[in-house]
């Protein structure tokens, strides 16, 4: 299909092997999965007013959008959901979600059949902190989806963060054995 030797990579999509991780194998590419693509905003976002501009209007003076203003004009287009739906389409993937004010089309298929129509090989991975499904470079789209679709999100499970919150240890400097942990309320936090 010459869709699929024109491609063009999407930028800021490249994905190197977590570190430590190693591969052990293929996911099932009957395995259906859902992914998410983000659709660029039919107004650029930078258009909206900046912090400083802000600053120098007191909260009770300043315009605010409500939620269907925002999607009218911060929303996805129609004509680009549509191309990402004419896509999804051509490549016998299922269409389950679409939503203009997200900006976003969820797509749901096979491995073999979403990896096929977005240029992507995944593998499964073992890894100290838990195995994952994951892929490596870069996703790819015809070109006319180029500038149209900023994001592709769902191939790799991998964990994207972790939690940062420590306990103290029992005998570490200010705890005492018989302390409980605990946080602060929010008068203490303002306080």
């Amino acid at each position: 299909m010459d869709e699929q030797k024109n491609r063009v990579a999407l930028p800021g999509s490249e994905r190197v092997a977590r570190p430590g991780s190693r591969v052990v194998g293929t996911p099932d590419p009957n395995q259906q999965i859902t992914i998410t693509v983000l659709v660029r905003p039919r107004k650029p976002i930078e258009s909206l007013a900046t912090s400083t501009e802000l600053g120098a209007t007191p909260p009770s003076q300043r315009n605010y959008l409500t939620r269907e203003q925002f999607a009218e004009e911060y929303g996805a287009s129609a004509e680009d959901l549509a191309q990402v739906q004419a896509f999804a389409a051509r490549n016998g993937l299922t269409v389950t979600e679409v939503s203009a004010a997200r900006r976003t089309v969820l797509l749901s298929g096979t491995i073999a059949a979403l990896g096929q129509a977005f240029g992507v090989q995944l593998a499964n991975y073992e890894h100290p902190g838990g195995d994952f499904r994951g892929r490596t470079g870069a996703i790819y789209l015809p070109p006319d989806l180029s500038g149209i679709v900023q994001g592709v999100f769902g191939f790799d499970n991998r964990p994207q963060a972790r939690p940062h919150f420590r306990r103290p240890r029992p005998g570490h400097k200010g705890f005492a054995a018989n302390d409980v942990p605990t946080g602060f309320t929010p008068p203490q936090v303002a306080q």
